[in-house]
């Protein structure tokens, strides 16, 4: 037996299909990373599949039965025994194929057909002719044979050699018991010489080997299959857990810009000084609105309801508010009005800031699915040539709000005369541009379709299912073809011409090996039935013929016995062929079948008993392969099942790791907001803090440069960690009064992971030498290193300065000597470059 075919057949974890409940792998809680459970469970397991081949199989032998048993002639030992124990069997093997044709596949199934099976052979006295009384051949052998590859598909290993032992046992009785009926003279009393009942004893072990190896071979290739597509799954769902957790961030960014930003940027610049009761109110809408869930934040339903909306924002920017009669009152989808809000709310946050003007004019208009709102102010205006198109405003809190919902917003304006905003959508434009409005910010949908990670899991598991296929078929038949080498020198009398049926085995054995040779080696650069694909035509020409010959050099009684042997052969052979061209397969191995059929007709004269038992061996030889590919092909047309089944199991894997990703986030959001904003926010509100006080406005500064800080970098190309790297500084920044201006130079994407926790703590530290004021950090970044560009006011001369870069990069990267460039002739200002190699930091 090949190398190969031993170590597949003791290898872990274990070959028994984990689907079924007495199997170990199904008490595992947790899949490990060689589990394929999910490939293998349920109905689109293994074990479902493999209980219907059987069910194939049993049902087969029911039907070939009567015309086998009672067309063979007189049995040894005639009596009513024969016809009960045959109609026994056949009323057992229909409930077991019965049984197994739901799916199921139990043990005390396997096993009790063990028994009976055992059962036959030791009654094979009374079943059987007496010239074939303990034959390799016979049917009882064959009908064993199913029972030995039922315990391979559903037992373990060490349980299966049990069950095929017991069989060869129930046999060797079976025979002895014949002897004794047909007085043989053989050792020990057998019925048939020793070399034969080797031969039969050989075939049940050889069947039990079959089963392990294909059983084993497929698992591997579901294992390996799983493995891909697990890993392919993780970088998924951790892509998909970062783009819900940067979605809701910028969500978040957008609400923090539109609100918090803009009234704390008007109290420090002093834009609201002399009137606490707006800050106070516009204070106190800010708090509501970053204080609930992102999609409590829907507060219109209509045309009606948007313009109330806008003129209370108005109110609390202190802006006089002229609205045009006529606003719809058709019902909206509360994610398109929520849209129209958030854009209204910027562009009255940038007619506050920028128009020089307290008058704003709104008009709105619309019917059922559409509607049109105008803001517009006759302040100084801008000319939108030259205007900066990047800013955050008007690309996202503006033109970004409405375009997520389908629709869209244009600014108009000219310096002296005014600006014009002018927010539209409609049913009909946003379905145009495939978009189905959803809420501002919500969880990854279950209800998402899996797409196209369907079709690539799909093609895995069958290309998985399709290579271990051919890897079992061709290895097996590799095998059966080296163990029919002793079938051949034992029957060497059978043959005319011994030497044909030789030159037939060796042409046979280098097609089988080359066939191992194409799947095993060549298969690893391309996929293996593509090389089969190229060398069917003569390999199937070929070992067709040497079948043939060899089936011719038999003589008469050597075609009833083991020395037909090239009919399973050839089996196996075509099967590798099957996998792509199953009528190929059909078709040659009809072909060797009713050759060998109608050479026993001819050889004995039209013997009915002679034609009866020949369709039993040749049916015998074919069932195994039957068996196997039925299982192949199972595998390979439930592969789109189990793929569904598998991505749906990842889009909710991936879902509820978004939902508890984003979910802590907002806790960890909410609790820095309830830390550093809401104190100062709630003072503003309540009037214990006065806005038109310069500590106050301080403190509102610092505070708008550490949202400003988080709103400039959070989008959705930054990373988490990046940001959570960026909301460190700048919070060590405000607590010692300073005002941060971060950039994130190009580059950082190609850094190695890690890099933001240095980042953060040796900015930490460096800012303990500045003073109050503000303090600009640059970074950039290489496959390679990383630089950090300090520029802040200080104290500290430029050698202590340059020694505490020095110690505390040696004592973040140990392992690496960091470089610090600085600014030697610095008076109040300190200029220093820190660079180390990312590939120190984990």
């Amino acid at each position: 037996m090949p190398l190969t075919l031993v170590s597949a057949l003791r290898g872990r974890p274990e070959h028994v299909p984990p689907d079924f409940p007495d199997a170990r792998a199904s008490d595992s809680a947790e899949p490990t990373a060689t589990d394929a459970t999910p490939l293998l469970s349920g109905r689109v397991g293994l074990g479902p599949i493999a209980a219907r081949s059987g069910a194939v199989l049993r049902a087969a032998w029911c039907v070939v039965l009567p015309a086998v048993a009672y067309g063979g002639g007189p049995v040894a030992a005639p009596s009513v025994w024969q016809h009960v124990l045959l109609v026994g069997a056949l009323a057992w093997g229909a409930s077991v194929a019965a049984i197994c044709w739901t799916g199921r596949l139990p043990a005390w199934l396997v096993l009790g057909d063990a028994v009976v099976s055992a059962g036959l052979l030791i009654a094979t006295v009374r079943l059987v002719p007496t010239e074939f009384a303990g034959a390799a051949g016979s049917w009882v052998i064959g009908w064993a044979g199913v029972s030995v590859l039922l315990a391979s598909w559903r037992l373990r290993a060490s349980l299966v050699w049990v069950v095929a032992v017991a069989e060869i046992g129930a046999y060797l009785l079976g025979s002895q018991l014949a002897g004794a009926e047909i007085e043989s003279t053989e050792p020990f009393g057998l019925a048939r010489p020793i070399a034969d009942t080797a031969q039969a004893a050989g075939v049940l072990l050889a069947l039990a080997a079959i089963g392990l190896v294909l059983v084993r071979l497929v698992r591997l290739g579901a294992l390996n299959a799983g493995g891909t597509i697990r890993m392919r799954n993780a970088a998924r769902r951790t892509d998909q857990v970062e783009r819900a957790r940067l979605h809701d961030r910028s969500v978040r960014r957008l609400l923090l810009h539109d609100t918090v930003l803009t009234t704390l940027t008007a109290v420090a610049r002093g834009g609201l000084e002399g009137r606490a009761d707006v800050v106070r109110a516009r204070c106190t809408d800010d708090m509501e609105s970053l204080a609930h869930a992102p999609r409590a934040d829907e507060p219109v339903r209509t045309g009606r309801q948007v313009i109330d909306v806008v003129h209370r924002q108005a109110a609390h920017r202190g802006l006089r508010v002229y609205v045009a009669e006529g606003a719809p009152t058709d019902p909206l989808p509360a994610e398109v009005t929520t849209a129209f809000a958030a854009a209204s709310r910027e562009a009255l946050s940038n007619v506050e800031k920028h128009a020089g003007t307290t008058e704003v004019g709104i008009a709105a208009r619309g019917g059922e699915n559409w509607l049109e709102l105008t803001i517009h102010d006759r302040g100084r205006g801008f000319d939108p040539a030259t205007a900066r198109s990047g800013g955050l405003g008007l690309k996202k809190s503006l033109t970004g709000r409405m375009s997520a919902v389908g629709g869209a917003a244009s600014v108009q304006s000219a310096i002296g005369r005014g600006t014009v905003v002018t927010l539209r959508w409609s049913a009909e434009e946003a379905a145009h541009v495939g978009i189905v409005p959803t809420p501002a910010i919500e969880e990854p949908s279950e209800a998402a379709p899996a797409g196209a990670n369907q079709v690539d899991e799909e093609r895995i598991l069958a290309d998985r299912y399709t290579r271990y296929g051919l890897l079992a078929l061709a290895w097996i038949g590799h095998f059966w073809q080296a163990l029919s080498l002793g079938l051949l020198i034992t029957n060497w009398a059978d043959y005319r011409s011994g030497w044909v049926a030789l030159g037939g085995w060796f042409v046979l054995f280098v097609v089988t090996l080359v066939q191992v040779y194409l799947v095993t080696l060549q298969g690893k650069r391309g996929h293996p039935s593509d090389w089969i694909d190229r060398h069917a035509g003569w390999m199937t020409v070929l070992s067709v013929t040497a079948a043939l010959a060899v089936l011719l050099d038999c003589t008469s009684a050597g075609l009833l016995t083991p020395a037909n042997w090239p009919i399973g052969v050839l089996g196996w052979i075509l099967s590798v062929f099957a996998l792509r061209r199953p009528l190929w397969f059909d078709l040659a191995w009809l072909t060797i079948a009713l050759t060998a059929l109608t050479a026993v007709a001819i050889e004995w004269n039209g013997s009915s008993t002679a034609v009866a038992i020949a369709l039993g061996v040749v049916f015998g030889a074919g069932i195994p392969q039957v068996g196997a590919l039925v299982i192949v092909f199972e595998l390979r047309r439930h592969a789109t099942v189990a793929a569904a089944a598998l991505a749906e199991q990842h889009r909710l894997d991936a879902a509820r790791a978004a939902r508890d990703a984003v979910t802590a986030d907002r806790i960890q959001r909410d609790a820095a907001l309830s830390r550093d904003l809401f104190p100062l926010l709630r003072a503003l509100s309540n009037g214990a803090a006065n806005p038109d006080s310069p500590v106050v406005r301080r403190r509102c500064e610092l505070a708008a440069a550490e949202v400003r800080a988080l709103v400039d970098h959070d989008d959705l190309t930054t990373p988490i960690a990046t940001l959570d790297a960026v909301a460190a500084v700048t919070r060590s920044a405000r607590q010692r009064d300073i005002v941060p201006i971060v950039h994130l130079g190009e580059g950082l994407d190609v850094v190695s992971p890690g890099w933001q926790r240095t980042f953060a703590q040796l900015t930490d530290r460096m800012l303990a030498e500045a003073l109050p004021g503000e303090a600009t950090l640059t970074v950039r970044g290489t496959p390679e290193e990383i630089a950090i560009t300090f520029c802040f006011p200080t104290r500290t001369p430029a050698p202590q300065l340059q020694s505490v870069a020095v110690g505390v990069g040696n004592q973040l990267v140990p392992d690496r000597q960091i470089r610090v460039d600085i600014e030697p002739d610095m008076t109040n200002t300190a200029w220093l470059e820190v660079t180390w190699d990312t590939r120190s930091v984990a």
